[in-house]
């Protein structure tokens, strides 16, 4: 086959889902901006009528960058931002503007033939308020059709590493094995799983906004990495980092700008978050970093070692700004309060020690647990927690006073965390045990299992108790309709008993009628006073007997019904519980659609991946192709020459020619084996690309479908 055939038949299917400047975005833009922005008539500065003048951007700088879906162009023709873009007329279709997304999302395409830009930046939300500690507009950040699949599913939980709950919203996250657990605060329920295949994460940090999670861990000795996660989708949207042992402690800049590692290698680094460079390396402590926090301003940033030594620094320009010493074993905890003004540093010692950041003057310390102090957390209202060595939890008010204590911990604490408000406590162990206590009462409200079962584990007991609920509704139906049947002969047995009653009453009455008529004759008849005496007496009596046997049949009556609230009560439990599991059901079998789905898309964009690779391939082998064949003619060409010369030579040249005649043809047989190499090896890159493209478009058909069975899952059924 030809190459040109070759190209032509494999180029436009690898780049059918390619968005390009010159075939998709300038189309929009002649049609709705170069009236205004064009070389003539640059508004703002900005020319639209090229790829390189786009990208040049207008006179307030670049208006697009590879990947960022914050770049001002998506902004304004969005209207979401000032100037709004066009400022007269309709605006940008929803189809032109998922056009300008995708190539931006592309990586600023210019043609079909050209390379994506990797992004300059990670794709951050990066709008933050002035303040970044104050709470952000709208909804807290919460997971939404995050993974539920567990990562890893060991045969017992490992120790929890850290544990830190969301500053805004009502979210835990919990380092696993291999992954972080993200649990609801108030529900308890598992609500997303990120993955962390660097190795165990050991180190955890929400930044101020609530939005974002940086997770540093890695492979002891081997490696470590720090990942930032986006909690509302569970994307990972920034590596950083790159250490020979595992990160014990990170945290990110509030600006999003900047991620400061921790580790055994003793040295504070810091690394760009735009392109993960390395920025500034601190050499100050004598031993392992455990601790590292920025304040929530993003002004300073604090570290502590095993060592005992605790220093602040300016965050900027990484100079040193208080060195604060006072603990005698190794640090647990370096961390700001919310409004940024004191730093707590919890100790090995026993101690916890505060430090008011403007003068690094101790304010305070505390004694909190005799063996050391394991673990620290703030609240956002100034109330703290501690956990110590002792197997004692303490949470502590704003003005450093003990409000509760929580003794006989089941194992060593390893981390704590109190939930944003300050009302509730989370303990994690050695043993992987996470307990839930109130803050005000003290009681136990639940715990959480840091080594969730997979899916399918969890449907299959749902299943298996589902199966069993049935005889257990039916068997409770039954008592309570056996219950409510003796309920309503009680009843009966009442009714007829008010009736006698009745009867005897009226009887009485009757007799004592006729008594006063006897008594009323003149001149009396004392045998009919007599029997009208008698006759009354015995009323009487009835009557009375009557009032006794309505009154035990009606003292009968209420351990029946009693008992028929009972069985209502339990049955409506029952049919409940029939109910939940049928949601839980409904909810994990979503789940186990949004698992598949996403890691279809994952294989789907992997294999697009390997078939733009082979796209290039095929397009560099194709262009070698046509330069061998074009240097062979060029040989060919040669050979003629000398072989004519050779002809018409005279017989003292002819040796000459001859030996440059043999020399040509072992070119030439050089040549046409390189040749075949590469038509070879073109063949085999198209032969690959025929199988890899179909597999990548049936991935992302499936992972479509997957998807849209996950959502219809999720439909309230009527």
């Amino acid at each position: 086959m030809k190459t040109v055939t070759l190209i032509a038949a494999l180029l436009p299917s690898l780049a059918a889902a390619k968005v390009t400047y010159d075939d998709d975005v300038l189309p929009v833009f002649e049609q709705v901006c170069l009236n205004c922005h064009n070389p003539d008539k640059t508004k703002g500065g900005l020319d639209l009528s090229s790829f390189s003048a786009t990208l040049q951007g207008s006179s307030g700088g670049k208006i697009v960058e590879p990947g960022d879906l914050s770049s001002s162009l998506l902004a304004v023709i969005k209207q979401s931002s000032e100037p709004k873009m066009p400022p007269e007329g309709e605006p940008l279709s929803s189809a032109q503007i998922e056009t300008i997304k995708g190539w931006i999302e592309g990586g600023l395409l210019e043609n079909k033939s050209s390379s994506a830009r990797k992004p300059s930046k990670p794709k951050f939300d990066a709008s933050l308020q002035s303040d970044p500690a104050a709470k952000p507009d709208g909804p807290p950040p919460m997971p939404e059709h995050v993974l539920l699949e567990p990562c890893v599913v060991a045969p017992r939980a490992s120790a929890i590493h850290a544990m830190v709950a969301s500053p805004w919203a009502p979210l835990l996250a919990v380092t696993g094995q291999r992954q972080v657990l993200l649990f609801h605060t108030e529900s308890l329920e598992l609500v997303g799983v990120l993955p962390f295949p660097e190795g165990d994460p050991v180190s955890l940090a929400f930044t101020p906004t609530a939005r974002y999670l940086i997770v540093g861990g890695g492979i002891p000795g081997k490696s470590g990495k720090t990942v930032t996660f986006d909690v509302t989708n569970g994307e990972r949207i920034l590596t950083a980092g790159k250490e020979f042992d595992t990160v014990i402690a990170t945290d990110l800049h509030p600006n999003l700008d900047k991620v400061a590692t921790g580790s055994p290698s003793r040295l504070i680094k810091v690394w760009k978050t735009e392109d993960g460079s390395q920025i500034a390396s601190i050499k100050k402590h004598t031993d392992w970093i455990t601790a590292l926090d920025y304040s929530p301003d993003g002004i300073l940033l604090a570290t502590g070692d095993r060592n005992g030594g605790v220093w602040v620094w300016e965050s900027g320009s990484g100079n040193e700004f208080h060195t604060l010493r006072g603990h005698q074993a190794g640090i647990t905890a370096a961390q700001f309060r919310p409004d940024s003004n004191i730093l707590a540093s919890a100790s090995e010692d026993g101690s916890v020690r505060f430090w008011e950041m403007n003068n690094g003057k101790e304010i305070k310390k505390i004694d909190a647990h005799p063996g050391g102090v394991l673990a620290f957390s703030w609240a956002r209202n100034g109330s703290f927690a501690t956990a110590g060595r002792n197997k004692i939890a303490k949470v502590w008010k704003p003005d450093f006073g003990q409000l509760r204590e929580i003794k006989n911990l089941p194992d060593i604490p390893t981390a704590i965390s109190l939930n944003a408000e300050g009302t509730r406590l989370f303990i994690g162990d050695y043993n992987g045990h996470i307990a839930v206590y109130d803050t005000q009462k003290g009681d136990k409200l639940g715990q959480m299992n840091a080594n969730p079962p997979s899916i399918e584990s969890r449907l299959a007991f749902i299943q298996k108790l589902s199966a069993e609920l049935p005889r257990v509704v039916s068997e409770k139906s039954q008592k309570r309709d056996q219950a409510k049947t003796e309920r309503d002969a009680r009843k009966q047995q009442i009714a007829k008993a008010e009736e006698a009653a009745n009867n005897a009453r009226r009887a009485s009455k009757s007799a004592e009628k006729v008594l006063a008529e006897a008594k009323g004759i003149q001149p009396p008849d004392p045998t009919r006073v007599a029997d009208a005496k008698a006759s009354l007496e015995h009323a009487r009596k009835e009557s009375s007997e009557a009032d006794q046997r309505l009154a035990k049949v009606r003292e009968q009556l209420k351990p029946a019904e009693d008992q028929l609230a009972k069985l209502e009560a339990e049955l409506k439990k029952s049919e409940e519980s029939a109910k939940s599991l049928k949601r839980q059901q409904t909810h994990w079998e979503a789940a186990r659609l949004n698992a598949r789905a996403m890691a279809t898309a994952a294989q789907a964009t992997e294999l697009a991946i390997a078939s733009e690779d082979l796209a290039t391939e095929f397009s560099d082998l194709a262009r070698s192709v046509e330069n061998a064949r074009s240097q062979l003619r060029q040989m060919r060409g040669n050979r003629a020459k000398v072989a004519k010369d050779l002809e018409t030579a005279k017989a003292s040249s002819t040796e000459d020619l001859e030996t440059t005649l043999a020399h040509l043809d072992s070119e030439i047989a050089e040549q046409r084996e390189s040749l075949s190499k590469l038509e070879t090896d073109l063949l085999e890159v198209r032969r690959l690309a025929d199988q890899q493209l179909p597999e990548a478009a049936r991935a992302k058909r499936e992972a479509a479908a997957l998807k849209k069975a996950y959502f219809d899952k999720l439909k309230p059924t009527p």
